[in-house]
Parts: structure tokens; C-alpha cells; sequence
């Protein structure tokens, strides 16, 4: 089992997956859940830079972080990444894991970490579409996707958490042992700008939906990058969580629906005047 419950914070341990340097995170989060759905509970929280993947011992039974093992060496580790990681610190969330979000970073998989795969894939699809539009020298709306991460919750208060549970009476709480996702933190009112299929908002910005028709010209018809979530902050950035991309290998998790997936998001998109004459077509 993982370490007890104890009367101080709630933490997680070192995440399962890693960003694009292969570095993990591992997160603080508050008492009480700011949003409570069926599906999600979602904490607000503070995430620190960890180790690289190279510098974790990996459990050898299967399990995510060795539950078996003595307690006090989780400890130190944890103890030594607060002194190390402090200035690393970024706003988050830590929220319940559905069972998508463990498959998309079973290492078990041929294609491992989807997350991290499909976070690669976007930000080089940004860098590229900055370039063509100019975006820098014309300081236009700008798009960032938020970091994710998996891991696996390390401590909770035994004070704190009952009381606030009992007190505020919400639907559910985290227990000892969950499997949790570390994202970071978007900052202003949520919105699903493109869904799935390629259908928007009514005032969805330009900027997304020509970022859409560029992911599939740039790579030549083989992806689409959509479903873009979050919100416009005060940077004039546009900070979306990890999108769902459509591959003609499908090989970006269980929500890639394929050949079909990108037929139907071309189907629903309308060109703008962000879009070149030249960007390829269906």
C-alpha cells in the first residue's frame, strides 16, 4: 500500500508520465474540491518538477509505484523532491483519472503514453503554425496546451479531508492509493471551443479553426488535431487541455477514431480568412 494517512497535506507521488524532456511532476492539493461531477472530482493545487525518468527506480511487480515496499524511502524521496523542486512550482489541478486517461499512458501499450505523444504533437504543430501565420511579429491570439500528467496519490489528511467532507457533504473524495491526473492549471471561464467531430462554437477565435485545417495539411491528410477545450487568458493565450487527434494509423489513443474520424472533422469544417488558399483539402 502506499504511505498512510497522516494529519498534514495531500500529494501524490512522482508521476507515472513525463512531459516532452521526460520530466514528471508530482503535486500538493487542497482539502476541498472546487468542482464535484459524476464522473471527476477536481482539486486545485501546486505541481513541482520531480526527477527524469531516468533517475526513478521502476517498480519490477507491475504495479505503478512498488505498493509493498517500505513507506519511509517513499518518504525521503518525496521529502528531498520539496527541497529541490521549489522554484519549479506551477498552478494545477489534480482531478479523478477515468479509465481513458490510465490507458492513454499504459506503458504496457506499443504506442506508450498517448498523452505525452499527442502533447509532442501539438506543440511542434503550433511552432510550425506560428511560422506560417507570423504570429510573432503580428502578436496575434496565441495557442498553448496545457501539460498532463498521471499519478498515483501518495498522502491524504486524516483531519482535514473527513472534515471538510462531512461539513460541505460533496458527491465523492479521493482515498489512498487512486490514480489521479496532474494538469496544468487554465486560468479563466472554460469553454469548448471545437468538439470532436469538427463542429465549433458560434464565436469560436479564428485562430483555432484554421489551427485545425493546418494540423492536416502539414501532415500531408494523415491527422487532424480537434476537440480544443479551455480558455483565453489574460496573456492573450489561448490555453487548451490535451486535444484528441485523428490518425490514419490511429495511433493516438481510444478517442482516435481513424480515417473516419478525420472525414467527419473536414466535413464540419468552414474555412476563414486565417486558412490558405494553398492548405490541402479533402
Amino acid at each position: 500500500m502506499g504511505n498512510n494517512y497522516s494529519d498534514g497535506m495531500n500529494s501524490t507521488y512522482h508521476s507515472i508520465s513525463s512531459d516532452e524532456r521526460e520530466i514528471r511532476r508530482w503535486s500538493s492539493f487542497e482539502y476541498y474540491p472546487f468542482k464535484c461531477g459524476r464522473r471527476r472530482i477536481v482539486y486545485k493545487g501546486i505541481s513541482f518538477q520531480s526527477k527524469r525518468i531516468d533517475e526513478i527506480e521502476e517498480p519490477t511487480d507491475g504495479n505503478f509505484h512498488g505498493k509493498g515496499t517500505k513507506t519511509k524511502s517513499k518518504r525521503v524521496k518525496t521529502t528531498d523532491n520539496i527541497d529541490n523542486s521549489y522554484w519549479s512550482k506551477r498552478k494545477c489541478v489534480v482531478k479523478t483519472a477515468s479509465k481513458d486517461d490510465i490507458m492513454m499512458n499504459d506503458k504496457s501499450n506499443t504506442d506508450s503514453q498517448w498523452f505525452r505523444k499527442m502533447f509532442i504533437t501539438g506543440n511542434d504543430n503550433i511552432s510550425l503554425f506560428r511560422k506560417e501565420l507570423n504570429l510573432d511579429t503580428e502578436k496575434k491570439l496565441g495557442i498553448a496546451f496545457a501539460k498532463s500528467y498521471l499519478a498515483e496519490i501518495d498522502n491524504m489528511s486524516s483531519v482535514w479531508n473527513p472534515i471538510c467532507y462531512y461539513c460541505c457533504r460533496y458527491k465523492g473524495r479521493l482515498s489512498m492509493d487512486d490514480i489521479v491526473l496532474i494538469e496544468d492549471r487554465i486560468e479563466g471561464p472554460f469553454r469548448h471551443f471545437i468538439f470532436v467531430d469538427g463542429t465549433c462554437e458560434d464565436d469560436c477565435p479564428a485562430i483555432l479553426n484554421a489551427f485545425l485545417h493546418f494540423t492536416y495539411h502539414q501532415s500531408e491528410g494523415k491527422l487532424v488535431m480537434c476537440d480544443f477545450q479551455g480558455a483565453e487568458e489574460k496573456s492573450n493565450i489561448l490555453h487548451l487541455t490535451v486535444p484528441t487527434i485523428h490518425s490514419i494509423e490511429r495511433s493516438f489513443g481510444p478517442k482516435d477514431q481513424g480515417e473516419e474520424g478525420i472525414k467527419e472533422v473536414l466535413s464540419n469544417h468552414k474555412c476563414n480568412e486565417l486558412c490558405h488558399k494553398d492548405w490541402l483539402k479533402p
